[in-house]
């Protein structure tokens, strides 16, 4: 009877661990899965931003040299309104993107902000010199003045790159984290009988050897009374 109840118990007691060992493993999937959904919604816009603006500059950069080239004065009507087009599709995105959820209201987003209205005032003047037909000024307008602040315009673009990276880099150790915390949790309620099973048999081999001890003990006190 007893052995039976033992076994009822038993089979109950492994049933409610692996219902919780799927319940905690559903959770903890779950949310994961929430995890990495808003992260990828957060960094995908911000890298399509990212890349659509990088090239954008870099058209605006090639036509302001060839627009500070002298061999260039028959056309350079026509780059100055590309120019034109290029800089306010690429200040545009430089607005979005500071805008975005995952940079929104940190220094990256004011730094991109700061250096688009800079870069911004400096194609103004270097167009205002094609304008007035300065090329030659506008040529060392573009080596001095536009290319560096061009440069630092790309240092704010890897300044936000870092920063979806470190995000990345935090979801994967969180992850990492929560995937330890979990596999320790369920090794706990997956081993709870092997560790009812050792303290059967510790139990076991305690009750065994008291046994002995009781039948053999009180024989070798008979055995040594009748010697005396």
């Amino acid at each position: 009877m007893l052995q039976s109840r033992l076994k009822f118990w038993s089979l109950i007691g492994l049933l409610t661990a692996n219902l919780a060992v799927g319940v905690i493993s559903l959770y903890f999937l779950r949310s994961v899965n929430q995890r990495y959904a808003v992260q990828f919604e957060s960094s995908v816009p911000v890298l399509n931003s990212l890349h659509t603006l990088s090239r954008e500059l870099n058209g605006v950069q090639r036509l302001a040299r060839q627009i500070s080239d002298v061999e260039t004065k028959s056309s350079a009507g026509d780059l100055l309104l590309q120019m034109d087009e290029l800089g306010d599709s690429a200040k545009a995105h430089a607005l979005g993107l500071s805008h975005r959820d995952l940079i929104k209201d940190t220094e990256e987003a004011a730094a991109i902000v700061a250096i688009s209205r800079e870069y911004e005032d400096k194609t103004d003047r270097l167009r205002i010199l094609a304008q007035e037909r300065k090329l030659d000024e506008a040529r060392r307008f573009n080596l001095d003045v536009l290319r560096p602040c061009y440069d630092k315009y790309q240092l704010a673009l890897d300044g936000v790159l870092r920063r979806v990276e470190q995000e990345d880099t935090g979801l994967r150790d969180r992850y990492t984290k929560d995937s330890r915390f979990f596999g320790g949790l369920a090794l706990a309620f997956t081993g709870w009988p092997v560790v009812l099973a050792l303290l059967a048999l510790v139990t076991l081999g305690i009750l065994i050897l008291a046994l002995l001890v009781t039948v053999f003990t009180p024989g070798q006190s008979r055995i040594k009374s009748a010697r005396s």
